[in-house]
């Protein structure tokens, strides 16, 4: 995600109803076209899911792997969605306004099941309980703060960063105490940090690492958990500008990049690095698009042999722009067609 406009509740020009009717048209076209999706492994599972609203513009969202449950968030409202894997579209779950909620940015659901659900430029973090929505806690990060995308490790724990502020938090619970604590201080890391500007974003745990995209300057780090030890990581001089949200399997990390900053030439995509075993290294290999493209992606998470990626047409909703298409989406890609870039180079 990005910076969020002065005015996110903006009113388009055209009426309520004439706006009403194209998204609906828009969303009953979509919906059908998405479960004419070929059967994958004997189950027919839809190529993209569907966000109603002619102003949604979804931002994060989580899959529960053990539910099947998907999970996505809207900047422009803060309302929390639900749907399933094998469902095309995606319903309201927790309107917008709830708990004082007013827009989102990352999410994530721990080993527990329960929904975590950053607050972007409102500088907090919400969990929730995935039977009844019920708010299980509200934390707050530092001022001025802009709490981004959020990961977990096996252990419980979970991890944020903060785009606007030189901080990563980490998130425990003991018992029903939450606490969100200044985990570590960017400060005092080589983490290059860019005043003003929108810095370390997506976030992804891959064993007793995290690792980490600044959209700014397109570097990837690793950060041990365990001690705290940053290491930029080698991509041979290879760089992610406008990096957004990372999921990682099998050695593979697959980086969304959307196109916040207008860089010429830049197609939005997801790029697939191959690292090394200590993840010190890595190599630019493949590339994945959806046909027709993607529309400004931002989150990514992999649901089997999927990514799924939404696209958040979040660079017109900063520009106080309306969406570009309708209805909003999340695409569904195989992983096996990854297109290969180059040779990858050896590791």
């Amino acid at each position: 995600m990005g910076q969020q406009p002065m005015a996110r509740r903006t009113l388009l020009a055209a009426t309520a109803a004439t706006a009403a009717t194209a998204v609906a048209t828009a969303t009953a076209a979509w919906t059908a076209r998405a479960a004419a999706a070929p059967p994958t492994g004997g189950t027919r599972l839809p190529e993209a899911y569907v966000v109603p609203g002619g102003r949604a513009f979804p931002t994060g969202h989580a899959v529960d792997p053990r539910t099947g449950h998907i999970y996505v968030g809207s900047a422009e409202t803060g309302t929390l969605y639900r749907g399933h894997l094998t469902t095309p579209e995606v319903r309201p779950w927790s309107p917008d306004g709830t708990d004082g909620r007013s827009t989102t940015s990352g999410m994530a659901v721990d080993t527990e099941g329960r929904l975590l659900v950053g607050g972007a430029d409102t500088g907090t973090l919400r969990v929730y309980d995935p039977a009844d929505s019920a708010l299980l806690a509200l934390l707050h990060g530092v001022d001025g703060g802009f709490i981004n995308e959020i990961t977990t490790a096996p252990d419980g724990t979970a991890y944020a960063t903060d785009s606007f502020q030189p901080v990563v938090y980490r998130l425990t619970c003991t018992g029903d105490q939450w606490r969100l604590e200044r985990w570590l201080d960017i400060t005092r890391t080589p983490i290059d940090w860019v005043d003003g500007r929108h810095n370390l974003n997506g976030i992804t745990c891959a064993g007793r690492y995290l690792l980490t995209v600044n959209s700014t300057t397109g570097q990837l780090w690793r950060i041990d958990r365990r001690t705290g030890h940053v290491l930029q990581v080698d991509l041979g001089g290879h760089r992610l500008p406008n990096g957004d949200g990372l999921a990682f399997r099998g050695g593979l990390l697959h980086v969304v990049q959307g196109n916040i900053n207008n860089i010429p030439d830049l197609t939005p995509q997801v790029t697939v690095i191959a690292l090394s075993a200590d993840l010190s290294r890595g190599r630019y290999t493949a590339r994945l698009l959806p046909p027709g493209g993607f529309h400004h992606p931002s989150s990514i998470s992999l649901a089997g042999n999927r990514a799924l990626v939404v696209n958040s047409q979040y660079n017109r909703w900063i520009a106080g722009l309306p969406p570009e298409v309708l209805p909003f989406t999340l695409s569904a890609v195989p992983l096996a067609h990854a297109h290969p870039v180059g040779t990858g180079q050896d590791l």
